[in-house]
């Protein structure tokens, strides 16, 4: 499947010409740490984004077999978070946000290495700065900040020490942004650029009824992986506790981003794809009723498809 992944997100990309795009407006979100891919031609976006698509993908498989969160090692996570942003890759192609959500996964990648070996405190460094970055790249993930002190708490890492490195990793990427912003001369335009785009956009007031039911498909299988994860909980490892725990934080956040935060709806599935990856897929790996099984699978797909019709 990992070879498969590659030709999988190009013929997505590939359908980019077969479908007509978003129907909600869409505001371009520019960080304090902005990447300039207005002045890069549609198919060159199409490439880059698909390429990042693909580099999330890999490290969601890397990160699953390294660290083992769940049962096995397979290609079903990075699968189903292909699937689960094909729509949004066809539709609203690349930008600043890509970049943050490729961050991200690195910086998940360094907090279950946190969780993991628990004498290491380079790898909270590295996770707060990382979040830190993300956030620089999309001011809108700003809540991710609070997540990542939250999330020490309940992965084993909450002494004095760990908390002191992960804030030193947190104030590295705004020591080295406010230095920079000094050095051109505009100390004032980081605080403004950074309030301007965390707020530019609108609040979400409606959906689209096939949207409202892909989300009521999504959650109705949410709720089925949650309770399942529930009646396996206590035959889990410790690391596969904290591991797993600190992903469905991250969910969380991530939605209550979703509606305090006002922004672009769909872009936000790049990111929310990422716990939900790992959630399914524990899910699915281990779900007992073989036909009730195959019927959420079925429904994950159904709401996968229903992305293209929004």
């Amino acid at each position: 499947m990992l070879v498969v992944l590659p030709f999988l997100v190009m013929a997505i990309a590939f359908l980019d010409g077969y479908f007509p795009g978003e129907t909600m407006s869409r505001v371009p979100v520019k960080g304090s740490i902005n990447i300039a891919f207005d002045y890069l031609d549609k198919s060159w976006l199409s490439v880059i984004g698909s390429l990042i698509v693909l580099g999330v993908a890999y490290l969601i498989f890397f990160i699953n077999e390294r660290f083992k969160l769940l049962y096995q090692t397979t290609t079903l996570p990075s699968l189903l978070y292909v699937l689960l942003t094909s729509g949004m890759l066809v539709s609203l192609g690349i930008d600043n946000l890509l970049i943050s959500v490729f961050i991200i996964i690195l910086a998940v990648e360094r907090l279950q290495l946190a969780i993991n070996d628990i004498k290491d405190n380079h790898a909270l460094y590295d996770f707060g700065m990382l979040i830190m970055l993300s956030v620089a790249v999309y001011p809108k993930f700003v809540l991710l900040v609070v997540w990542a002190i939250c999330v020490l708490f309940f992965s084993g890492r909450s002494t004095l020490k760990d908390i002191t490195a992960l804030l030193l990793g947190l104030l590295t990427p705004v020591v080295f942004l406010t230095f920079y912003y000094f050095w051109i001369g505009s100390p004032v335009s980081l605080p403004d650029s950074f309030v301007y785009n965390l707020l530019v956009g609108e609040y979400i007031h409606r959906l689209p009824v096939v949207e409202v039911v892909r989300l009521g498909m999504l959650l109705f299988l949410l709720l089925v992986a949650l309770y399942n994860l529930s009646v396996r909980y206590s035959i889990l490892t410790v690391n596969q506790r904290r591991g797993i725990l600190s992903l469905v934080s991250m969910l969380i956040f991530l939605t209550v981003t979703l509606f305090l935060i006002p922004g672009n709806y769909y872009d936000f599935m790049y990111v929310i794809a990422l716990p939900l990856s790992f959630i399914y897929s524990q899910y699915f790996l281990t779900y007992r009723t073989v036909i009730f099984g195959n019927l959420m699978f079925v429904l994950f797909l159904g709401a996968c498809f229903l992305t293209y019709m929004v």
